[in-house]
C-alpha cells in the first residue's frame, strides 16, 4: 500500500502541489491523467525521491519517509521501494542493452555479475528483446529503447512500478508497441502496484483499476475507469475529457 500525506512540492516560489493526500492499494493499477503542467510527473518523481518534496509523509508498505526528518541515507533506501520508467528512456549510451538492465542490479541490489546477467536476460525476454542483448541504445528504435527501460524497471523487482509518460517521446507508429508491452507487464505481474501518468487516455481506460484526474496541483476527481470516463462528477473533469471524445469512443 502507498499512503501520501500532506505532500507539498515547490520550485522556488512556484507551488506545484500543496497538502496532497492519496492512498493506493497494493496491486492497484492507478492511471493519472490531466493537462500538461498539472504536476503529474512531479508527483511521480517525488514518490521516487528524484525530486525532494518540501514536506509530507510517504509510506510504501512498511517503509516510511518523512521529508522533514529523514536523512539522505534513508532516502536512498526508500527509493528502492519503487522503480521508474522515464519519458526519455535514460539509457546509458555506452552500455549494451543487457548492461543497461544489469547496472541497477549490480550497483543498487548488489547482485554478483552472473546473477545480475541471468535476471536481466529474463526480463529482457519478458519484453521480447532477447535478440537485442548486445545491441547499444543507438542501434534500437525508440520503442525498443523504451522496452529496455521497462525491463530495467521490472528487473529491480520493487513493489511499485512508476511509468512517467512512457510513450511521449515516441513517434506515433511506435506508441502501440510500447503500450502493448506495458499491458503485457500489467497482466503478468498482478501483484505489483503500477502508477502510470499518460495522455493515452484510451489505454488508461483499458488497463487501470482506478483513475485520478489531476489539475492545478490537486486531485479533482478519482474513480473507476468506467465511472470517471463515462460519468464524471466534476465539471472540470468533463470539460477535459470532452476534448478526447473521438479517441475514447469505443475504448
Amino acid at each position: 500500500m502507498i499512503d501520501i500525506q500532506h505532500l507539498t512540492k515547490r520550485f522556488n516560489h512556484n507551488t506545484i502541489f500543496e497538502d496532497l493526500n492519496l492512498s493506493i492499494d497494493s496491486g492497484e493499477v492507478l492511471g493519472i491523467i490531466g493537462p500538461s503542467g498539472a504536476g503529474k510527473s512531479t508527483l511521480l518523481r517525488c514518490l521516487n525521491l528524484l525530486e525532494e518534496p518540501d514536506q509530507g509523509l510517504i509510506t510504501i508498505d512498511k517503509s516510511v519517509y518523512d521529508v522533514k526528518k529523514d536523512s539522505k541515507k534513508q532516502a536512498h533506501l526508500f527509493r528502492q521501494q519503487t522503480s521508474m520508467v522515464f519519458q526519455q528512456f535514460n539509457l546509458f549510451q555506452q552500455k549494451t542493452v543487457l548492461e543497461n538492465v544489469m547496472e541497477g542490479l549490480i550497483t543498487v541490489k548488489k547482485l554478483d555479475r552472473n546473477e545480475a546477467e541471468k535476471k536481466a536476460t529474463h526480463y529482457l525476454q519478458a519484453v521480447d528483446l532477447e535478440n537485442r542483448l548486445n545491441y547499444y541504445p543507438q542501434q534500437l528504435s525508440g520503442g525498443q529503447q523504451q522496452r529496455v527501460g521497462i525491463a530495467r524497471g521490472l528487473a529491480m523487482e520493487s513493489g511499485v512500478l512508476l511509468l512517467d509518460e512512457p510513450t511521449s517521446a515516441l513517434d506515433t507508429e511506435l506508441v502501440a508497441e510500447v503500450l502493448n508491452t506495458i499491458k503485457k507487464v500489467i497482466l503478468n505481474n498482478k501483484n505489483q502496484t503500477v502508477i502510470i501518468v499518460s495522455h493515452e487516455l484510451a489505454f488508461i481506460k483499458d488497463v487501470a483499476t482506478r483513475v485520478v484526474f489531476f489539475d492545478n496541483g490537486g486531485i479533482v476527481e478519482t474513480g473507476t475507469p468506467d465511472k470517471l470516463f463515462n460519468y464524471p462528477e466534476k465539471e472540470r473533469t468533463a470539460l477535459f475529457l470532452s476534448r478526447f471524445k473521438h479517441s475514447l469512443k469505443g475504448a
